[in-house]
């Protein structure tokens, strides 16, 4: 089984920004549901970032098979 993480589909967005993201809000779920504010607030992420961020997350399509407490999805 392959783990991928929702966030590697955001471009950009690397290794430290992910651990930072996570560090703040948790799970990728709390991520999902921040603001665009919420997000850019988190070091080294910044307003352009942010909207990326919630782009991403928020057009993932719902038939992907997900880690609901890591976002990582499922791949068989």
């Amino acid at each position: 089984m392959m783990l991928e993480s929702l966030l590697d589909e955001v471009p950009g967005l690397g290794e430290v920004r992910r651990k930072s993201l996570l560090e703040v809000f948790g799970s990728v779920t709390a991520i999902r549901k921040a603001t665009v504010s919420e997000l850019a607030a988190v070091p080294g992420i910044g307003e352009k970032m942010a909207e990326s961020i919630d782009i991403i997350l928020r057009s993932n399509s719902s038939s992907d098979k997900y880690d609901m407490q890591t976002g990582e999805i499922l791949d068989a």
